[in-house]
């Protein structure tokens, strides 16, 4: 399955918690990992901004490093 992955610094930590998906906590970077479902697909689709995307998502674009769809 493919995923989408979004690379946030640590002070995002607290608010991915709270979002009930998988992330993995380094030292100097958070990564979000949402599963490249339909809904996602759909979303990704709607010719969003990658800051309309990631906000959609309840992370503050500022905040994030990188995204990449794996």
């Amino acid at each position: 399955m493919r995923n989408i992955t979004i690379y946030c610094k640590p002070s995002l930590l607290e608010t991915v918690k709270q979002l009930n998906v998988t992330y993995h906590d380094y030292l100097d970077e958070v990564e979000v990992i949402l599963p490249y479902t339909k809904e996602v697909e759909d979303i990704n689709n709607q010719d969003l901004s990658d800051e309309e995307f990631t906000n959609h998502f309840g992370l503050d674009y500022e905040q994030v490093n990188c995204i990449e769809l794996i």
